[in-house]
């Protein structure tokens, strides 16, 4: 049996759904997939083309609940653009319990079920069927324990009966079975398993089942649960371990609710689009990476300090509630100028200060804002900068209370250039220098001081915690190139400040910060690297594969997160897309598809007419330029194929760190596709009646799945034929579940293996991998 699912998450945000549990509505009920159907795209076009948005279209009955601003809707006021929304296919034989006894992985499995109030861990007795079973803990006193499973796929007004054997020790609490507001008896045996069952009729799709306490749990009581079930029909028969599986469609966000009718009746024919549509529309100008590492922390402000001119520097933190740093004169002469300086990797330029004398010049003062302030007194906090000069004895930053009371100024001693903090707390100033190196060598340099630990870092490393150092309080104001008083005037430059409140960065990322300004990461492997880019948006990222090939610095970014991660894509040779059942990235890389061996077949006679055996002359190339950032632009060309089909050039601009890598890119590139090959660019199949593990296989197919065309016509160039899918349009609807495939053939991703009796055959299999 199969039956599809549609969940819409409102109320709830795309950030929501990756850091907490989100509740989902069933919405299944009102899919038109009768006179209409579901459609959904994903992937690429073709081998060398880059993974499009994935979409979503669908029409939904509306009696007033999908339509947006209506105040009689139960979902009002969330019917809005952004809404989560995913699409599954629940398929199953008899039990509609995805892990119903607790078996599937080694140590046993509980993936699927959720519990509140109580621990649960998978044992190994007593068992009621198989080798595991869940033993679940209930929190003392808590009668409104549960262990859950949510049920997919099911009927509305059909009748179902779940069923589970529970095992309660002797003195402890019995437990019931509750299923669509319906509950079972209590258990009445102990220490041995007794079945309870529990027959409800289903008013969603998708429905809980959950084991509770009859009472109010003692100390340490608890169940120990197995082989449960949920079937069709008013009673419950010999259970069947094999669950029922979930295979997730679409994961997306909506765009909007358009309402439209015939007659009175009305309808929403939505559309959706999966994570990559807010890749290529976020931060559309990303920030340098300097700044993106610190905004991954929510500082409390953050002047990066790189206006190309004017008189303030804005807060880019985001609240807004700090505000600007304004240009602030002390006695006469003296410059301090925007953009007029080098800056750390990646930032466009820095403010550069030139007073007149340390006591005669500009500087930046402005509010730390309420947050950093209110942290400053219940809280710990810390403060970030960058800095370059040549004059020793001059001072980087001040912050302070309102009254002078408190203050603590980071600065350069003179005569030594040593870091040096003077910090005072009610009372006279104390001074504490920490390192044994001059800063005042024109390099730029990177300070962090956390105040949890009176701790400070030099360029990424610690260097000690200090207790000399005064816990200072209510700092309002900060005052960058000079002490709070203004005296003893920055001159140099100063880049990115920062403000952290209520928060303490391990030293791993305080490194990070300082090498985000310095090398730009440069080196780290695209898994890595495309985690990075993602995780400044909120997005984790889930790669496949193994990386090998560094990538080259882009500390400037600049434009679309999903431009950069392109950069990055072309450089592993490697395939991003969207999670088509969660929040995330995923990344293939190219070490995926080497040597494929088909996971699922299909027969000719089983495809829907209109396949077609040809060239793909598109992808074509014999002529090849590669370049790299700071490396040389390599040339490579495939002479027999320029002589047959004259020149087919193609460029490929990368992230490489390496001439040697770009000169492997070049040669894997001609070696794929110099010649064309005879392929299947396409093929359809209706998978929903090719049976259910055939359709099973199907569902679990995505992007870069290998498969096997067989049983093809005497015509065909052989019996058989490899294809790799490189994206979708699948139709969903009543009974019938199509899917437009676009094919490459697996044989341009075959590499030479040492010894391996197919991949090391002279002349034939011997291409090397890039």
């Amino acid at each position: 049996m199969t039956r599809v699912f549609v969940e819409a998450a409102f109320g709830s945000t795309l950030a929501d759904t990756v850091e907490t549990f989100v509740p989902w509505t069933d919405i299944t009920r009102y899919v038109d997939i009768q006179s209409r159907a579901i459609s959904i795209t994903r992937g690429a076009e073709s081998q060398l083309s880059q993974t499009q948005a994935g979409t979503l279209t669908m029409t939904l009955s509306n009696d007033g609940r999908f339509t947006p601003e209506n105040v009689a809707s139960p979902y009002y006021p969330h019917v809005i653009d952004g809404v989560p929304v995913r699409v599954g296919i629940a398929t199953y034989t008899k039990n509609m319990v995805r892990v119903p006894s607790f078996e599937m992985e080694p140590d046993g499995s509980i993936t699927g079920w959720d519990w509140g109030q109580a621990e649960v861990v998978v044992v190994g007795g007593p068992t009621q069927h198989g080798t595991k079973a869940a033993r679940v803990t209930w929190n003392t006193g808590e009668a409104g324990a549960y262990f859950e499973t949510t049920v997919y796929g099911l009927t509305v007004g059909a009748r179902y009966t779940a069923s589970a054997y529970v095992n309660v020790p002797a003195g402890d609490v019995p437990v019931q079975l509750r299923a669509g507001g319906t509950t079972s008896t209590a258990s009445a045996v102990n220490d041995t398993y007794t079945r309870l069952t529990v027959t409800f009729t289903a008013t969603d799709v998708v429905m809980p089942v959950q084991v509770i306490p009859s009472a109010s749990p003692g100390a340490g009581d608890y169940v120990v649960v197995d082989a449960v079930q949920v079937e069709e029909g008013s009673s419950a028969t010999a259970f069947d371990p094999d669950g029922a599986r979930l295979h997730w469609r679409f994961f997306g966000l909506i765009n909007q609710w358009p309402v439209e009718w015939e007659g009175l009746y009305a309808t929403s024919t939505i559309t959706a689009t999966d994570l990559f549509a807010v890749l290529s529309r976020a931060e559309e100008q990303m920030r340098p990476m300097l700044v993106q590492e610190a905004l991954r922390f929510s500082p409390a402000a953050l002047w990066p300090l790189d206006e190309p001119s004017g008189t303030t520097a804005g807060d880019e933190a985001g609240p807004g509630i700090a505000g600007t740093l304004a240009r602030t004169q002390a006695g006469s002469g003296g410059a301090l100028e925007f953009g007029a300086s080098s800056a750390p990797l990646g930032m466009s330029a820095a403010v550069l200060l030139t007073p007149a004398s340390a006591s005669a010049g500009r500087f930046l003062r402005g509010s730390t804002g309420p947050a950093f302030r209110d942290a400053t007194n219940t809280e710990q906090w810390m403060v970030e900068a960058w800095f370059s000069t040549t004059t020793a004895g001059r001072n980087i930053l001040a912050l302070s209370s309102p009254d002078g009371d408190s203050v603590l100024i980071l600065y350069l001693a003179s005569g030594t250039g040593y870091l040096t903090v003077e910090t005072r707390q009610g009372g006279g100033p104390t001074t504490t220098t920490v390192g044994s190196t001059s800063l005042a060598d024109g390099a730029w340099h990177h300070v962090v001081y956390s105040s949890a630990t009176q701790e400070l870092y030099i360029d990424g490393v610690g260097v000690g915690s200090w207790g000399g150092i005064h816990l200072v309080t209510d700092l309002a104001t900060i005052t960058v190139g000079a002490s709070h008083l203004g005296g003893n005037i920055w001159s140099g430059s100063i880049s990115t400040v920062v403000l952290y409140g209520g928060l303490y960065l391990m030293p791993a990322l305080i490194a990070e910060h300082y090498e985000a300004g310095t090398g730009g990461f440069a080196g780290e492997t695209a898994d890595v690297r495309v985690d990075r880019i993602t995780s400044y948006l909120g997005i984790p990222t889930f790669p496949e594969g193994v990386f090998s090939t560094g990538i080259a610095e882009q500390a400037a970014l600049g434009s679309t997160a999903l431009d950069h991660l392109r950069e990055v894509e072309t450089t592993e040779g490697g395939v991003l897309a969207a999670d088509r059942s969660d929040a995330a990235i995923l990344l293939w890389g190219r070490s995926v598809r080497y040597n494929p061996t088909p996971v699922l077949s299909v027969e000719w006679a089983d495809l829907e007419p209109g396949t077609v055996v040809a060239y793909d002359l598109q992808r074509v190339v014999n002529t090849v330029t590669v370049t790299r950032p700071g490396g040389a632009t390599q040339r490579l060309v495939n002479q027999s194929s320029r002589a047959v089909r004259g020149p087919i050039g193609r460029t490929i601009d990368t992230l490489a760190t390496s001439d040697l890598t770009t000169a492997d890119i070049g040669h894997w590139t001609l070696e794929r596709y110099a010649a064309p090959r005879t392929e299947l660019r396409a093929l359809t199949v209706d998978a929903y009646t090719l049976g259910l593990t055939a359709y099973r296989q199907w569902l679990d197919a995505d992007i870069g799945t290998p498969l096997t065309v067989t049983g093809m016509p005497a015509q065909a160039p052989a019996p058989s034929m490899g294809v790799t899918i490189e994206g979708y349009t699948e139709t969903i609807s009543e009974q019938r579940h199509q899917l437009e495939c676009h094919t490459s053939p697996t044989v341009t991703a075959t590499v030479w293996v040492l010894g391996d009796p197919v991949y090391s055959v002279l002349g034939s299999t011997t291409r090397l991998a890039y």
